[in-house]
């Protein structure tokens, strides 16, 4: 390092470094900046597309317009089973425009007025001047997969382009001309796709752009000063040093009957620390620079059930004890580095093949010892267990085994923000027995802890592994339902759990009659927070209770809907 300091040709090092540094940098601001570019068009795309989607409906809701006939809007060739063309008392033709012949004579405006592409197409056209292009037939296929929208920004004759796409679903306005066509409701008709220059956005940004580089390339002249500023004074010391080294170079025959000494000291020191080795609680073991093994302590032999030292060392130690893993690479780098690393995580195999968990210490060895690393390890497996025994009990439900009331809410909170990030739809079912408390006073307080246990098995029972159950307290269990394929799922989970909750419970040689109402909640439909769809599941329950009980509700955004009553 010290040559290279002196021989000025190796300051180029780390100028070509702090380049690269700067000119990542640089990049990925610009390509900020390109991404930018792309969300702003998509944005201005999608608010056409919204604007054309709402006459669309307009027109749909009206079952279509009738307007003057003219050139250039002559009638629909397109349209049957309707009363296409009509005339007024004066004698005006009339002929009806529907959303598809009405979204055509506004693109034609569009395109005319501001120079934007707005385009109606299908994959099942009844037009043929409505034929999509590769692009938009390949957004079309996503559309139907389940995607919502596509955008991309393109280079076309020459020009840079938002192409921006989304689908138009089937509404039951739209069977009339187009259910000969095997439409259903709900089913992908086709799309709107809107395309645009974007060289105005581009150059909106541009001065942006130049800002970034005017502040990369000031930063990159000041930081590359200041590094020849630093390499100079450097060098300076440098040979300041060599003109000590050689003062030194005088001292180095007295020293060396010092270090004699030295190292018969530190082989007396080496014997003591074997003795404290030998003497410790923990099991110690070192490695060879090659991973091979040069000491073992009695209780590193007891925990990993070997007999003898000699069958140890000179080993390869680390795959022998270690199963193959993340933990064994982790071992194996911080020997070949030669740093300290400490884990409780690390499990190591016995001799007979049983493992347990073990912390693990690594201290690297001086190289000039030999290189190499001490390993410090003990068996926590009893205080893991006891650990997660502690946990468990806090967290679940001792008579049922159910997620508790805390539990639920630090689950139901990451389900939402899951859910709100994927976009999924989650249900949240507020339960309550019908009848418990007479089953309490009638039978006694084991009948009622019987029943308890029999709906939380029930209701594991009838929900998939995805989904999770909790008791909140008493008689009322909360069940969070994940990744609904739609809102209609939630109810009908919810009928058959009503149906399994209504078979009589067998206790003792009599049976006991139980029955449950059930409140239903939806995010993001009712709900964004945890505690707002617990609230809303709740007040759902309680109208159930209201329509007699053995039913569900909906809280359906501040109403109650969808009654079914369970089987007997």
């Amino acid at each position: 390092m010290n040559r290279l300091l002196l021989d000025r040709r190796y300051w180029l090092v780390p100028l070509a470094v702090w380049t690269a540094v700067v000119l990542a940098s640089l990049a990925w601001n610009l390509s900020v900046i390109e991404r930018e570019i792309a969300a702003f068009s998509t944005t201005q795309a999608r608010e056409v597309f919204r604007m054309m989607e709402s006459v669309r409906a307009w027109n749909a809701g009206h079952g279509g317009v009738y307007v003057v006939q003219d050139e250039r809007t002559p009638p629909n060739p397109y349209l049957e089973g309707v009363e296409r063309e009509v005339e007024t008392r004066d004698g005006r033709r009339l002929t009806l425009v529907n959303p598809a012949y009405m979204t055509r004579q506004i693109a034609e405006s569009v395109g005319e007025h501001t120079g934007m592409r707005v385009h109606i197409t299908s994959l099942k056209t009844l037009n043929p001047g409505n034929a999509a292009d590769d692009w938009e037939r390949a957004a079309l296929l996503a559309f139907e997969s389940g995607d919502r929208e596509r955008a991309e920004v393109l280079e076309l004759a020459g020009r840079r382009t938002i192409r921006y796409m989304a689908p138009l679903y089937t509404r039951q306005a739209c069977l009339e001309c187009h259910a000969r066509q095997g439409y259903r409701v709900g089913d992908v008709r086709g799309g709107i796709s809107v395309s645009f220059p974007i060289e105005h956005i581009v150059a909106a940004r541009g001065a942006q752009a130049r800002s970034v580089l005017a502040v990369h390339l000031v930063g990159w002249l000041l930081v590359a000063a200041l590094t020849v500023l630093a390499l100079s004074r450097s060098r300076l010391q440098l040979l300041a040093l060599a003109d000590a080294k050689r003062e030194q170079e005088a001292l180095v025959e007295q020293r060396t009957a010092e270090l004699r000494r030295e190292v018969a000291e530190r082989r007396h020191a080496e014997t003591r620390l074997r003795l404290l080795i030998d003497a410790s609680g923990n099991g110690i073991f070192g490695l060879g620079a090659g991973g091979e093994c040069s000491f073992i302590n009695p209780v590193a032999l007891r925990l990993l059930g070997v007999a003898r030292a000699e069958d140890l060392l000179g080993q390869p130690l680390l795959e022998r004890i270690a199963p193959l893993g993340a933990h064994l690479g982790m071992l194996q780098d911080a020997l070949r580095l030669g740093r300290s690393v400490h884990s409780d995580e690390v499990v190591f195999r016995r001799s007979d093949g049983t493992t347990f968990d073990a912390e693990v210490r690594l201290d690297p060895i001086d190289a000039e010892a030999g290189g190499g690393v001490v390993v410090n390890f003990a068996d926590v497996s009893r205080r893991k267990a006891a650990e997660a025994s502690v946990w468990h009990q806090a967290n679940h439900d001792p008579l049922t085994g159910l997620a508790n009331r805390g539990l639920l809410r630090e689950r139901l909170a990451d389900t939402v923000l899951q859910a709100r990030r994927s976009r999924e739809i989650i249900g949240l079912l507020f339960i309550d027995l019908d009848g418990f408390k007479a089953i309490n006073d009638t039978h006694g307080h084991d009948a009622g802890d019987a029943v308890l246990r029999e709906v939380a098995q029930r209701l594991q029972g009838g929900i998939r592994e995805s989904d999770f159950a909790a008791r909140l307290a008493g008689d009322e269990f909360v069940v969070v339902l994940r990744h609904l394929a739609g809102e209609d799922y939630a109810g009908a989970v919810a009928g058959k759990l009503l149906a399994a909750l209504s078979e009589p419970v067998r206790h003792g040689e009599g049976e006991l009659a139980v029955s449950a109402s059930i409140g239903i909640a939806l995010h993001p439909h009712d709900a964004n927070a945890a505690d707002e769809l617990l609230r809303q599941a709740d007040a759902a329950m309680y109208k159930a209770k209201e329509a007699g009980k053995r039913v569900y509700r909906y809280y359906a955004g501040g109403r109650f809907t969808g009654s079914w009553a369970s089987t007997t």
